[in-house]
């Protein structure tokens, strides 16, 4: 077997490196079987946009706080087989994007100032008044999403959701939709921002078009 490891703790990583050079190859990541994050759902996000580009299969190794993600904990790699690795599910993950940018969480539009609120239209959906919207995946239905009071989907799923964050006075809650493209409009009356993922794009007024990815993450998990 054939591994390509990515990780942001040098530590952690010798740790790893050290035991599945016993148990397989370590190799670049073009002739890799499987990437191996090593790290928490941060640093699997990360490895898992370099999966998605190299069309490879990603494995965490929990050595952060949350790792909801990761298959594996770091304080069990001493006990770990190839086996381990060979018996892993892989399932296949619905991504968003944004202008080209891949989400295997969600996209987000947000307040730029704490104390101002923003304005965020939805077509054929509803307007909010408040902190923000989250437009999220399956797989990013237990993040940010659920924080926010929206529901958490089966992870392979390829439904999207759309929820308000802290919106003032609305009925309107979380909305599932299974659709390809979700069109949103942003009141430039006070200023918002977009994020990808872990990654702050900037301001953000007008149109915003986030799609279903023709793409798929290839996660394993146990």
């Amino acid at each position: 077997m054939r591994f390509y490891l990515t990780a942001t703790n040098k530590d952690s990583e010798r740790i790893v490196a050290n035991r599945l050079s016993e148990i397989g190859d370590l190799v670049p990541v073009s002739e890799c079987d499987l990437i191996v994050s090593i790290g928490g759902d941060g640093t699997l996000l990360s490895a898992g946009k370099l999966a998605v580009k190299e069309d490879k299969p990603v494995v965490g190794i929990n050595a952060g706080h949350l790792g909801y993600l990761c298959a594996f904990k770091i304080e069990d790699i001493d006990r770990l087989t190839r086996k381990d690795f060979e018996s892993l599910k892989e399932t296949s993950r619905t991504l968003i994007e944004y202008e080209g940018r891949i989400a295997i969480n969600d996209i987000c539009i947000l307040k730029a100032n704490p104390v101002q609120s923003i304005e965020v239209e939805v077509d054929n959906l509803a307007a909010w008044k408040g902190d923000g919207v989250i437009f999220s995946t399956a797989t990013g239905s237990s993040s940010y999403n659920q924080s926010a009071g929206g529901p958490i989907l089966d992870p392979e799923s390829s439904d999207l959701l759309v929820t308000p964050v802290c919106p003032h006075f609305s009925k309107d809650g979380p909305k599932q939709l299974n659709v390809d493209e979700i069109i949103a409009h942003v009141s430039g009356r006070n200023k918002a921002i977009i994020a990808v993922d872990n990654d702050l794009i900037g301001p953000i007024e007008g149109q915003v078009v986030v799609r279903r990815s023709f793409k798929k993450l290839r996660l394993l998990t146990k």
